[in-house]
């Protein structure tokens, strides 16, 4: 059996992700992704993948993960900066986490690459301040514990810039960094030599449940 064979899904499984993505249109998220989805490379799965992106950005967010992480957090706050739709702050905010949520909207321009999966005229899941990400630092960076930030582009230096700035605001404060490591397809190859990775046991058990799309290698990061 090839491993396209393997890949393909049954008409059970291809029944269950308009499923995912109705709750998802309701601003609600699975407990968790089944396997298969994270998995597989059925074509199935790459289309539901695009119309995830549009309601929720690139970050898959579980209902499970979410809760683990907000516990982690705790009463700390926090700053989202590119936050998109707000996916993300929308479900810490569901578990009662004190976060601002930023993004200036640039990526509504933008005509190439995956961005343009977010090119639509979707609502915001939850409020967020419209602000570029070097503004909601200085803006809101002394008075954080934690600066989150999501899936920056690799192709440019913001992801650099944020944390320099982070570092000169506020050198307490620490970041979570969501997206894939050196050489993939977030942040520049500059990032990776400049931040430095906190070893923390609790923080990694916080995102055991954080689950990805197929051949996407992106996970948190706590970084200083």
């Amino acid at each position: 059996m090839s491993c396209k064979q393997r890949n393909k899904l049954s008409h059970k499984q291809i029944s269950i992700l308009p499923k995912i993505m109705k709750k998802i249109e309701n601003k609600e998220f699975p407990d968790s992704y089944p396997v298969f989805l994270t998995q597989s490379s059925d074509a199935h799965i790459y289309s539901l993948r695009r119309k995830v992106i549009e309601h929720m950005g690139f970050v898959l967010i579980s209902k499970e993960w979410i809760k683990d992480l907000s516990q982690w957090i705790g009463k700390r706050k926090c700053l989202e900066l590119m936050s998109g739709l707000g996916a993300l702050s929308y479900g810490l905010r569901m578990q009662g986490v004190n976060i601002i949520a930023t993004d200036n909207y640039s990526w509504k321009e933008t005509t190439n690459g995956d961005d343009s999966l977010l090119r639509n005229d979707n609502k915001t899941l939850t409020h967020v301040e419209n602000l570029g990400a070097l503004e909601a630092v200085e803006k809101y960076g002394r008075n954080v514990d934690i600066i989150i930030m999501s899936w920056p582009p690799y192709d440019g230096e913001i992801a650099v810039k944020v944390l320099k700035k982070m570092r000169d605001i506020k050198p307490s404060c620490i970041m979570i960094y969501i997206g894939e490591g050196k050489g993939g397809c977030t942040a520049n190859e500059e990032f990776f030599t400049i931040f430095e990775k906190i070893e923390d046991e609790s923080f990694n058990e916080a995102n055991v449940k954080f689950q990805s799309w197929p051949l996407t290698k992106d996970q948190p990061f706590l970084i200083k």
